[in-house]
């Protein structure tokens, strides 16, 4: 629609009714509808009539249909949705329309520059919040983006607006154009949702709207769009979205890993990586004991999940895949001998690598040998699994896992017990943070209490020892 479409349109509404709502002022204008001041009796508004022209070129059936999703909402409400308050067909007019709460705060995009970095963990908790409200009626919004979220004027609250592409999940009897077009905004989508590849579930839904929170994300912490630099021409920015890793750096730590982990463009890796809950754990300080356990609760399950679908992992190219697996064994090697100097607390140790291309995983054992002057009289084995779960275009995603048991003798490899998960994400959050530290630390102390309950190993058999992680 433009301006002189938009204009005569709001001429024709000035001082009428819509609906029951009187009209009283303009308030901006988008590709197929106004958007006016509007109120009925004591309560206020802003209407958005669409321009009948469009309707019916469009399809009216279509947007009535969509009208109607967001009219779903009307009662249902969130500190950080925008109210839906009615929306229909005017009987007399015969326009469609739709009214909302009106929102005294300019949008994310152009308060960009202003928002505070202390502040960017607030609004994105805040945002997730707002999205997963509509996952819990089975809605997803599908057009989540900066110009789409309102931002108040002291930077401590967020609100997710217009809901006109909102869809209900798992309906395969949708009548619009959503089950053929590509709806939303082409560079906040998904790669999968780009290319209409998304899985219509909660699931698949879910993988879409992390994304685009991710998004956001980059786009609070670089102060400026996602893809900027290949905006022009449309075929790049189709490229970029399809096959570009975008950079991604600033002062939190965790808000540019989060924002990496959703920006995977595969959506298994992504929703492997990222849960509604990590976006509310950038704001709450817990203590280290309760995040500890959080963290090893989370990834025990995430194990036996994908245990349970038998997931493979990703290796396309096998030379590829082999230099990955070398790289991160001695990248591992180097780390751990690093490591044990550092701590001067173990025995003497050898390190072994092996590496399986086919099942794109390599392992790294650590025997330790008996040490009667450091008082341990047995001797210890540690394992530490790599899988490639995700190539991610050059940046590799791993899930590393930890083994750790004591025996009279060396232990054999396949004598180990289970093994734990202790990291998903790229090789360097595991290797520059204090989580394999943590890992030796605990095997050694548990030793210790073994010696000390009394159970040491007997003749033959081997004692499992307690392998934990430390908080990401």
């Amino acid at each position: 629609m433009d301006s002189a479409q938009a204009e005569i349109l709001v001429a024709s509404l000035l001082g009428k009714e819509v609906g029951g709502w009187r009209i009283n002022s303009f308030l901006g204008k988008g590709k197929s509808a106004v958007v006016l001041a509007c109120s009925r009796e004591a309560e206020v508004g802003a209407i958005k009539v669409f321009h009948p022209e469009l309707v019916e070129r469009y399809g009216r059936a279509t947007q009535l249909e969509r009208i109607l999703r967001e009219k779903s909402l009307v009662g249902a409400s969130h500190p950080n949705l925008v109210n839906i308050l009615d929306g229909g067909e005017c009987p007399e007019t015969k326009v469609l329309y739709i009214v909302m709460e009106c929102i005294p705060y300019p949008n994310m995009h152009d308060a960009l520059l202003s928002i505070p970095s202390e502040m960017i963990p607030v609004l994105i908790a805040q945002l997730a919040s707002a999205a997963r409200f509509l996952e819990d009626r089975n809605l997803v919004h599908r057009d989540i983006k900066p110009e789409n979220i309102a931002v108040s004027s002291d930077f401590s609250r967020a609100i997710l607006l217009d809901l006109g592409v909102l869809r209900p999940i798992g309906l395969s009897n949708l009548t619009d154009v959503d089950q053929r077009s590509f709806i939303g905004t082409l560079r906040y989508g998904a790669p999968e949702f780009l290319q209409r590849q998304e899985e219509d579930s909660v699931e698949g839904w879910r993988a879409v709207t992390f994304y685009q929170i991710g998004a956001v994300l980059h786009d609070l912490i670089m102060k400026r769009v996602l893809f900027e630099r290949d905006s022009e021409p449309f075929s790049c920015l189709v490229r970029a979205v399809i096959e570009k890793v975008p950079e991604i750096f600033g002062d939190n730590a965790r808000c540019v890993t989060l924002a990496n982990h959703c920006l995977i463009k595969n959506p298994a890796t992504r929703l492997e990586l990222v849960s509604w809950d990590r976006f509310q754990n950038l704001v709450i300080d817990d203590s280290p004991s309760i995040t500890l356990a959080r963290d090893r609760i989370r990834q025990r399950q995430k194990y036996f999940q994908v245990a349970a679908a038998q997931e493979k992992p990703v290796g396309q190219n096998p030379r590829s895949v082999r230099k990955t697996l070398d790289d991160v064994c001695n990248r591992i090697e180097s780390r751990l001998a690093a490591l044990m100097n550092d701590l001067q607390a173990f025995p003497l140790r050898s390190t072994q690598s092996i590496k399986n291309v086919e099942q794109c995983a390599s392992e790294t054992y650590i025997h330790f040998e008996k040490d009667e002057l450091k008082g341990i009289p047995f001797k210890i084995t540690v394992s530490i699994r790599f899988t490639l779960i995700d190539e991610n275009l050059g940046r590799p995603i791993f899930r590393a896992e930890a083994a750790a048991a004591c025996a009279n003798e060396y232990i054999q490899i396949e004598m180990l017990p289970a093994y734990t998960p202790i990291h998903t994400g790229e090789i360097e959050l595991l290797l520059d943070n204090s989580y394999l530290e943590e890992v030796f630390v605990s095997c050694l102390e548990d030793a210790y209490m073994q010696i000390e309950q009394g159970k040491w190993p007997n003749e033959g058999n081997i004692i499992a020892l307690m392998v934990k992680r430390g908080a990401v």
